[in-house]
């Protein structure tokens, strides 16, 4: 079976991962396919809006698949959490209407997703976290993104802490619109999707390009001093050493970094 499946309803595309033994993580397969539903429904002028929600009640996405990383070997585990843009699989550079329907849990590159997408709802049992520092890497699209979306204390929080956000908090702070039943959570999304797709497609896409031009200031000068820095953490080893340790099941023995340009005056 496909680890990801797309539907139609109307005018509406819905995209479901489905690799509940691996908690929806984001493996090849998946990015690949997902990457290519995306690119597919920009083109497709008969589809308004697109859903990306995941199945299972536990899981809306658990991050990028760490034990597959681990085993592609040294020559390509370094490269992947190198996030090249500040976006998961074109869905935030998509100019049609996304809409995360967030299931359960959303951590680390299934956070990343969400903050992707222009609109969030999610479960009472949802709840959101950036846990890449634990892995020794940063959270390529959430470093840029996060703050952009929810006061800096709280990006920061989560970013450097590992603080977990519920759904409740997450609702205050407005990164996800509404709260919803599990079994109502689909048909939700669908209604969000529906009401878009019955406005004016020129509207729409007009509207989304201003909102995103805001949100996006300076977003490429950010992503090049991100790239400046990932390549300066890359030499640390520890983007190396964490996706090891999970798949060993063993604490991370990350290394000291480098030496400062102070101590060595």
């Amino acid at each position: 079976m496909s680890e990801l499946r797309v539907d139609r309803d109307g005018a509406t595309t819905v995209f479901t991962i489905d690799r509940i033994e691996r908690r929806n993580a984001l493996g090849r397969e998946v990015v690949a396919a997902l990457t290519a539903g995306v690119m597919e429904f920009q083109r497709d002028v008969t589809q308004r809006v697109a859903i990306i929600t995941a199945a299972g009640v536990d899981a809306f996405c658990s991050g990028f698949d760490l034990k597959e990383m681990a085993d592609a070997g040294s020559s390509v585990a370094p490269t992947l959490p190198v996030s090249p843009s500040p976006d998961i699989c074109g869905v935030a550079a998509c100019e049609k209407p996304v809409i995360a329907a967030i299931n359960g849990l959303a951590v680390s590159g299934g956070l990343e997703l969400a903050l992707s997408c222009d609109i969030r709802l999610c479960t009472p049992e949802a709840w959101f976290g950036a846990f890449e520092v634990k892995h020794g890497f940063l959270a390529g699209v959430a470093v840029n993104v996060l703050p952009r979306l929810v006061p800096y204390s709280v990006a920061a929080d989560m970013l450097l802490a590992g603080t977990r956000l519920d759904a409740q908090r997450a609702l205050q702070l407005g990164l996800v619109q509404e709260i919803v039943e599990h079994h109502q959570l689909l048909d939700a999304a669908l209604s969000r999707a529906h009401a878009i797709a019955a406005h004016s497609p020129s509207a729409v896409w007009g509207s989304k390009q201003v909102l995103r031009y805001w949100r996006d200031a300076q977003l490429a000068e950010q992503q090049r001093y991100y790239e400046a820095v990932i390549h300066r953490v890359l030499l640390s080893g520890d983007m190396m050493e964490g996706p090891r340790a999970f798949t060993e099941k063993r604490k991370p023995q990350f290394s000291d970094g480098w030496p400062s340009p102070l101590s060595e005056s």
